[in-house]
């Protein structure tokens, strides 16, 4: 199969008919039925199901297109890297956190687009590790705690990676501005036992408790989300809360982790024994001298988190 046959694949999928595609893709309709049809025989299953009103794709076809996609975007991202477009490039790949985006936001105004392509990517931790290794990305920012910490080392060491400290802090409850607790200056695991636990990613919650503490407080039982847009609106429409390794710079009362409308609160150990402390950095391929422009970029996170010696 070739990748223009992955393009048309994909092609047809968003445009949700051949005629669509066929204009979107600036191909003749009877090319492109005819390569989607000898691409769908070389994969021994139909992607599309064809009917009076367009397509829809099978089972296993949205399978391959998620899959396609993914592939294709690294052959667009090889080609990027490598073109003659006398262009360097910079990218990030991050965790959500608003001083990573207030960093990116002056390095882009302080070099010339002219010379820079940049690239700022917000991601679950394994698609930060991705991205660094892949070459996609030349930083990535995470943190370590003692539940994940063996196993993201692990992962780093398998994708000659390695990781830089910044900073240590704590384990924050995230909350809208108009929450019933939201004035409280910390909060326990039983305190917010009434109200919904909303996350996008189920394997963050292990960062922060151990399976045990999970089980007993029912946090594996959350209203999981696709996205990070959509798990902010549960989080003001239903009372609801998430957790944060809270992380406070300068923007952090403008647009950031704890803007305008939400708040961050210290989350309670459960006991003198159990601390949420977490340890933030950054990672890179290992043994990779780090350019100017990333230097630049940690030297800017240093400034807004009043490294060294901050935590929070």
């Amino acid at each position: 199969m070739t990748l223009q046959q992955i393009r048309y694949i994909i092609g047809v999928a968003e445009a949700g008919s051949l005629n669509k595609a066929s204009e979107k893709l600036f191909v003749s309709q009877p090319s492109l039925t005819s390569s989607v049809h000898d691409a769908e025989g070389e994969l021994g299953f139909q992607v599309f199901h064809r009917t009076s009103r367009g397509v829809n794709t099978t089972e296993r076809g949205a399978d391959f297109i998620r899959d396609a996609k993914e592939l294709y975007k690294h052959y667009e991202d090889l080609m990027n890297k490598y073109s003659a477009n006398g262009k360097k490039a910079f990218s990030v790949s991050t965790l959500y956190y608003a001083f990573a985006r207030s960093a990116f936001v002056e390095i882009v105004k302080q070099f010339s687009r002219a010379s820079y392509d940049f690239a700022f990517r917000e991601k679950k931790a394994a698609g930060v590790i991705a991205d660094v290794a892949l070459g996609k990305s030349q930083l990535g920012i995470l943190y370590l705690s003692d539940s994940n910490r063996d196993s993201i080392l692990k992962t780093l060491k398998s994708n000659n990676l390695e990781f830089h400290h910044l900073t240590e802090c704590n384990a924050f409850v995230y909350l809208h501005k108009n929450h019933p607790l939201a004035k409280r200056e910390s909060l326990s695991l039983q305190e917010l036992s009434d109200y919904h636990f909303i996350t996008f990613d189920t394997d963050d919650i292990k960062s922060f408790f151990s399976e045990q503490v999970i089980s007993q407080y029912g946090l594996d039982k959350a209203i999981t989300v696709a996205d990070r847009a959509t798990e902010l609106n549960l989080i003001e429409q239903l009372n609801g809360y998430t957790f944060l390794s809270g992380i406070y710079g300068e923007e952090s009362n403008s647009e950031g982790e704890s803007g305008e409308n939400f708040v961050l609160i210290p989350l309670k150990n459960l006991d003198e024994k159990i601390s949420h402390c977490f340890e933030l950095g950054y990672i890179t391929k290992n043994g990779q001298r780090m350019n100017d422009i990333s230097l630049i970029y940690i030297d800017v996170i240093r400034r807004i988190l009043h490294i060294a010696g901050f935590t929070c």
